[in-house]
């Protein structure tokens, strides 16, 4: 069931209306649309207040671990199957609403029946929001990198099965802090999930620390960055951010095709630590394989500025870059606001923001048939646009909450 249409107005976004767009990162158990936030604080399901989604303040943290205690708080807002389908489809049916042609949700790993309910909650949403639409989804499967490669590995070794079972299921991921554990201790889970299960993986990589980003170089399936025609799987990294300061890690990046999957509502908002915060020119940094990268290039103020975001200094060095909305409730935005934060980062022109839907679906989980079906679609669509003029980034006042 579709919830109901907005009463309120949301100001014009900054592209023209009609470019196709592509979610490739986004905790869909927090997409909540504004309406269904409130209804939930008025249940007592949530301990924040009710200017969380009016006080612009509450949507900023100093760090992770103070949006993951907000994130954790959040959790019972969708507490049921049912819920999660709800939210699912609500938050597609409203992104297409902006244009967007294909999404790739992300949903936690859980034991037993409780993860069947999930994904069957799922494919349901998925499924009705198509048919309400148009639009396409697929789903990754994360964990939590804060509980450990054991349940990383009982995840990915169970998704050898469920995936089978669940047709959207297309990729695994790994997220949480980065400063917990070595991300080479997952080795193991992401050739489970690669191989085995036959799932294109995407891990949280440099999004706080740069080591986190050499580490996964070093963990990458066999095979995985020379796919055959046909195949589903791809491999991307959410965030990435920081290889930014590095000419020689963001050369390797875009050398051997890995798709970065970047959240600027995400970069903007969360703090990062000390440690990278102090990051200077002639640092060198080293993975816990021992590969060492010099840093030739200066922190930028990202999370200051939006127009200190790296977006153009990553695109300019010939990575392939894709957008992602993260947490729409948290961060106050959805994937139609973080192409317009594309746009004020250095991205005027609609053939450079339709070009990344086209790094999405050449970079997405998702069949061939599919793919060529959207790319086809877009690619069209693509020639049909002017350049796009600055303004200011739209408040999206009932979109995700």
């Amino acid at each position: 069931m579709s919830l109901p249409p907005s009463q309120t107005v949301a100001k014009k976004p900054l592209f023209p209306l009609g470019i196709p767009l592509a979610e490739m990162h986004v905790h869909i158990s927090l997409a909540l649309v504004q309406r269904l936030y409130f209804q939930r604080l008025a249940e007592g399901r949530i301990t924040s207040d009710k200017d969380f989604t009016r006080d612009k303040g509450q949507r900023y943290y100093p760090d992770l671990t103070a949006f993951h205690n907000t994130y954790e708080a959040a959790r019972g807002l969708t507490a049921t199957p049912e819920e999660l389908r709800i939210v699912t489809q609500g938050y597609l049916e409203y992104i297409a609403a902006e244009g967007c042609v294909y999404a790739e949700i992300s949903n936690s790993y859980r034991a037993g029946d409780a993860f069947t309910a999930q994904m069957e909650a799922l494919e349901q949403a998925i499924d009705e929001a198509r048919a309400t639409s148009g639009i396409e989804a697929r789903i990754m499967v994360t964990t939590l990198r804060n509980a450990g490669y054991e349940q990383a590995e009982e995840a990915a070794t169970a998704l050898v099965k469920a995936a089978q079972k669940h047709r959207y299921i297309t990729g695994f991921g790994l997220v949480g802090d980065e400063s917990v554990d070595s991300l080479l201790t997952y080795r193991r889970a992401l050739d489970i999930a690669w191989n085995d299960a036959g799932l294109g993986i995407s891990p949280h990589v440099g999004e706080q620390l740069v080591q986190n980003a050499v580490d996964f170089l070093d963990i990458i399936p066999a095979g995985a960055l020379d796919v055959k025609e046909g195949d589903m799987r791809r491999i991307r990294g959410g965030h990435g951010i920081l290889i930014h300061t590095s000419s020689e890690l963001m050369d390797e990046y875009a050398q051997k095709g890995i798709c970065l999957e970047l959240p600027i509502s995400a970069h903007k908002r969360i703090g990062i630590p000390a440690q990278t915060r102090g990051l200077r020119i002639g640092d060198t940094v080293t993975g816990q394989s021992g590969k060492s990268y010099t840093l030739d290039q200066p922190l930028r103020l990202y999370y200051n500025r939006i127009e200190d975001h790296p977006l153009t200094q990553l695109h300019a060095r010939g990575i392939k870059l894709c957008l992602g909305s993260d947490n729409p409730l948290l961060m106050n935005t959805s994937i139609g606001k973080e192409y317009s934060l594309a746009i004020l980062a250095g991205f005027p022109r609609a053939a450079d923001v339709i070009e990344f839907t086209l790094n999405a679906l050449r970079s997405a989980n998702l069949d061939q048939v599919t793919r060529k079906r959207l790319i086809t679609r877009v690619e069209a669509q693509k020639q049909a646009f002017a350049p796009v003029a600055q303004a200011s980034v739209p408040e999206i006042p009932d979109g995700p909450a």
